[in-house]
């Protein structure tokens, strides 16, 4: 595991849990479930652990110990994402949350011409209701997270005029920000 063992990587979730600014107390139990390797844009050769985990007051989640980047996401809903589907999440989030602390993603802008060229390709698409939410300007490129309606189905996505990811409301995945998959689909260069 490249230096991380087993126990290691339990313990490093273990200790990440217990901090005061994540739940603050230790986890009953945490599992390295598996272990992930590939090839991410911005760091090149990554080895990712997926463990799980059970807090002492009965919430379960699943996290990520890659390094300086551990992170956990807990909660039913989110145990219903396949670890396949988490994983590119997380990469997505590994890739926007640091950007957005250095403030080279902005979060908070006069959108040009994008924001009215995604909402009109959704209403081409078929979508009714288009309701814009979460924006990012990563250079000059402008990503929108985005909820609407088709044939009676509410849908989540995430994109512009040339990517996008969407999926049903009713998907597991659509607890969690969708441009985390949007991101994480395009950072990942391999993954095994």
């Amino acid at each position: 595991m490249f230096g991380f063992g087993k126990k290691r990587v339990e313990k490093e979730m273990a200790d990440w849990l217990a901090h005061p600014l994540e739940f603050g107390v230790p986890p009953k139990t945490v599992r390295l479930k598996r272990t992930y390797r590939g090839e991410v844009i911005t760091q090149g050769a990554v080895t990712i652990h997926l463990v799980e985990y059970e807090m002492p007051d009965g919430t379960q989640g699943r996290g990520f110990v890659n390094g300086s980047l551990t992170w956990s996401f807990p909660g039913e809903d989110i145990n219903a994402i396949a670890d396949d589907d988490l994983m590119v999440a997380y990469c997505g989030w590994a890739w926007l949350f640091p950007a957005t602390q250095a403030g080279s993603v902005a979060t908070e802008f006069q959108s040009l011409t994008e924001e009215r060229a995604f909402t009109e390709k959704k209403l081409a698409d078929g979508f009714a209701d288009v309701q814009l939410g979460s924006r990012y300007q990563i250079g000059t490129s402008e990503l929108f997270e985005f909820k609407g309606s088709s044939s009676g189905q509410q849908f989540v996505g995430a994109g512009n005029t040339e990517a996008e990811v969407v999926f049903a409301a009713t998907d597991p995945k659509a607890a969690l920000p969708a441009i985390y998959f949007l991101l994480g689909r395009e950072a990942i260069k391999s993954m095994r």
